[in-house]
């Protein structure tokens, strides 16, 4: 009986001791594995931020265009803004340019909703989007009111036609007319702002 035990006692080899080298790379394997998931889910979450962005940004832009055609509307349909030497309050209008406007050139009363008049017409759709609009004749008030030259306004003159009659051309005289600005400010969901504008004339 003891012959067998020393045998095998000189014979089998004597047990090693665990490392622990598996287990330490499978942690690091986890380690990498949770990273590369955290990053993965900000990168699905910032796509999914852009396309929603993206949406809201359409969304703005079709009110700002329904805006815009109001104040089209409002400018050149007769009966509507009286004389465009004074301003019409309940059509969104100023004769002249407003003070205040910042380094975009969105007019004071834009730049907040506390400060938009409350006697300014305003647009808003199904999708929680305001718009609110401003129409500026691009003229400086003058000391004695607009000059009869337009000396105080940004104008331009309209495109001369030539008419012909017996081979002689009669060049048509056309008085210059004065740039209109038109901004818009469209509040969203999410507390997006968008601003447009568009010159009028």
């Amino acid at each position: 009986m003891s012959r067998c035990v020393r045998s095998c006692a000189l014979s089998c080899p004597p047990p090693t001791r665990q490392q622990g080298i598996v287990v330490f790379v499978a942690l690091i394997a986890v380690v990498l594995m949770s990273l590369a998931a955290v990053g993965l889910m900000r990168s699905v979450n910032t796509s999914t931020m852009v396309v929603g962005n993206l949406a809201f940004r359409q969304a703005a832009q079709s009110v700002a265009s329904a805006a815009v055609e109001r104040a089209v509307y409002d400018m050149f349909q007769p009966g509507t803004i009286a004389t465009p030497n004074n301003n019409d309050l309940n059509r969104n209008y100023y004769a002249f340019v407003q003070p205040g406007e910042n380094a975009m050139g969105v007019p004071a009363v834009l730049q907040t909703t506390v400060a938009y008049p409350g006697t300014f017409q305003q647009m808003s759709d199904n999708a929680g989007n305001t718009a609110r609009y401003v129409i500026e004749r691009m003229c400086l008030p003058a000391a004695n009111g607009l000059d009869a030259e337009g000396r105080w306004c940004e104008m331009i003159p309209p495109k001369q036609g030539i008419g012909l009659q017996g081979n002689i051309q009669f060049n048509i005289n056309l008085d210059p007319v004065p740039y209109y600005r038109m901004t818009v400010r469209v509040d969203g969901p999410n507390n997006s702002v968008t601003f447009a504008q568009a010159m009028l004339r």
